[in-house]
């Protein structure tokens, strides 16, 4: 029997390769006639950039940036010598700030800016940014400033590139040249700018915003999309996945040419030649640390049920924890579906031995597949 297993990571637990691993040592413990296949997968959220990483053609740069406070740092891209790919969490993600730090108006994206202009500067034409995992909600702004685009209030004056400044901005200067280049935004989600499933609104809370910032923020994207269609003649308001990471889809897409918003599960999961893997495969598992309505809205595991649905391969479901109803997974076609948290008890138990009851569950996954 041929095994596919293929995991997003566990948010604040284990990486996607760690979770394959713990499901597989477990399956081995039944047969190790089973043969495994472990591969650990993202869907253009935070984290991408590790599984690119497996790509033998990529050359790792390192480059001194700032964080979304503006603290110095050290961050990465991978380089193929044509093409940068480049991860928004890597200088702009949450994971830079403690829950007191949280600061949705006043984080600033231009530490990844500073590394696509540094890619640029090193020669490479073609941008590939994976944008989950922003603590951020500057539609793009700081990325822009680094880029060398000017925000200017009603008295032309400056105005330093964070989501507290939106609705002060009165016109945008572009740059006098900026090199030619092809953009692809990996995007893991597919909501609008703003709205009742918009940027703010739907991930503002998780960024520290309160109800009034959240308010100004939606204002302040409506005014910033009627800027750039007057300006640029392009609509934001209406562009699917323009409201993921802060909005930054939505303000590159608007001032930048050639930009290309795409899902980054499909993109990844051409990188891996994922859907040969799932052909050769008698059963799939596969998993991310919150299973919920999200989850098949282009993230790994809605992605990951459509192809086998379509490939008629059976799969299985673990996650950290579960959060749609029996019904629900019952109309996905899934064979089994486990959460880590129901048989730890706790959140702080499963994800602190997620490890231990993923190897449990990949032994109770091969005794029902010898069945």
């Amino acid at each position: 029997m041929n095994v596919l297993i293929a995991f997003d990571k566990f948010k604040g637990s284990l990486s996607a390769a760690e979770v394959c691993r713990a499901i597989a040592s477990g399956i081995q413990q039944v047969d190790h006639l089973i043969r495994v296949v472990e591969t650990p997968i993202a869907d253009g959220g935070d984290g991408t950039l590790n599984i690119l990483k497996t790509d033998q053609h990529f050359k790792v740069q390192r480059f001194d940036t700032i964080d979304p406070l503006g603290r110095a740092i050290n961050a990465v891209y991978l380089s193929n010598g044509y093409t940068a790919f480049i991860e928004l969490a890597e200088a702009s993600g949450i994971q830079h700030l403690v829950s007191s730090e949280l600061n949705i108006l006043h984080a600033t994206t231009v530490g990844t800016g500073k590394l696509i202009f540094e890619a640029i500067q090193s020669g490479h034409r073609e941008i590939v940014l994976s944008i989950g995992g922003s603590c951020t909600n500057d539609l793009g702004i700081g990325i822009l400033d680094a880029l060398g685009f000017q925000f200017l209030d009603k008295s032309e004056e400056r105005l330093d590139p964070i989501g507290a400044n939106l609705l002060e901005i009165a016109d945008i200067i572009t740059p006098e040249s900026l090199s030619p280049l092809r953009w692809t935004i990996l995007c893991d989600v597919e909501n609008l700018l703003y709205g009742s499933n918009g940027a703010a609104v739907v991930y503002g809370p998780q960024k520290g915003a309160t109800p009034s910032d959240i308010n100004y923020l939606e204002k302040a994207s409506k005014h910033f999309s009627s800027l750039v269609k007057n300006k640029f003649d392009k609509d934001i308001s209406t562009l699917k996945g323009g409201g993921a990471a802060g909005g930054i889809a939505a303000g590159l897409f608007g001032l930048l040419d050639n930009v290309v918003i795409e899902n980054g599960f499909d993109y990844v999961a051409e990188k891996l030649e994922l859907k040969s893997k799932i052909e050769q495969a008698d059963f799939v598992i596969t998993g991310e640390g919150k299973f919920d309505t999200q989850s098949l809205q282009g993230k790994v595991v809605g992605k990951m049920i459509e192809l086998c649905q379509e490939l008629n391969t059976p799969v299985s479901v673990v996650a950290g924890a579960v959060e749609l109803s029996d019904v629900e997974r019952k109309k996905l076609g899934i064979k089994e579906c486990y959460a880590l948290f129901e048989m730890a008890g706790s959140l702080e138990d499963s994800m602190k031995n997620a490890s231990k009851y993923l190897k449990e569950l990949g032994y109770i996954l091969a005794k029902q597949m010898s069945l």
